[in-house]
Parts: structure tokens; C-alpha cells; sequence
């Protein structure tokens, strides 16, 4: 009897905390070299479940460069990158970069599933 009871509770504890263990999305950020006063932020992006769209504010937007199968709409110090059917998936990242005359400024990333905004917004 108290087997079953120690095997039920281990059941219930695992369907109810490992999901909580599933690591929501993060972002790295890299500066890469400068050419003509313009650099290039490298915005690094990992996440436990898939993330199809990325909000990134904080530096002057330059030009951007998506990754392959997203797309990224920018203006002034806002850019947001967006996909459909190449999401960031578990165990993989994603590098979307930035061409800024601002290397150092703080940048602010949100992060978006199919549906709602997944995680809490990271600054780097």
C-alpha cells in the first residue's frame, strides 16, 4: 500500500514539475566587426519550446539579417522578426543580426509562440 501511494505521488510529481523544468527562451548578444562606423549585433536566440517571432528594441536599426525562412520588419530602434514555418525549436538556436551605429546600447528581446507571447522579456 505504501508503495502504490509512494508510486503515485512520484507520478503526479513528474507530470506536474517537469514541465515547469522546460527552459523558456533566452538571448546571447555578440558585436560583430565595424565597417564604415556600422556594426553588427549578433542576437542569439534558444528556447525549450518554439518561438516564432522576436521583438528587439534598444539600438538604431541600421539593416537587419533573418535568418533563413523569417522574415524582419524594422523601424527606428525596433525590429521584429518573424516566421511561420522555421521556429526556434528546442536544443537549436537562431542568430539574428542587427546593423547598428549603437554596438553598446541595451537591447530589450520578447519572444512570441504560434499564439501569445511565451517567457519573460530578456535584457541584455
Amino acid at each position: 500500500m505504501k508503495r502504490s501511494i509512494l508510486v503515485l505521488l512520484a507520478l503526479v510529481a513528474t507530470v506536474v514539475v517537469v514541465p515547469a523544468w522546460a527552459a523558456g527562451p533566452s538571448a546571447t548578444k555578440a558585436v560583430a566587426g565595424e565597417d564604415s562606423g556600422i556594426s553588427t549585433l549578433a542576437v542569439t536566440v534558444s528556447s525549450g519550446e518554439e518561438v516564432f517571432a522576436v521583438t528587439i528594441t534598444g539600438a538604431a536599426v541600421d539593416d537587419i539579417r533573418a535568418p533563413k525562412g523569417w522574415v524582419g520588419v524594422a523601424s527606428g530602434n525596433h525590429v521584429m522578426f518573424m516566421t511561420g514555418e522555421n521556429p526556434v525549436k528546442a536544443g537549436n538556436t537562431l542568430a539574428f543580426k542587427i546593423l547598428t551605429t549603437e554596438p553598446s546600447a541595451s537591447l530589450k528581446i520578447s519572444f512570441r509562440g504560434k499564439d501569445d507571447p511565451i517567457g519573460s522579456p530578456v535584457n541584455l
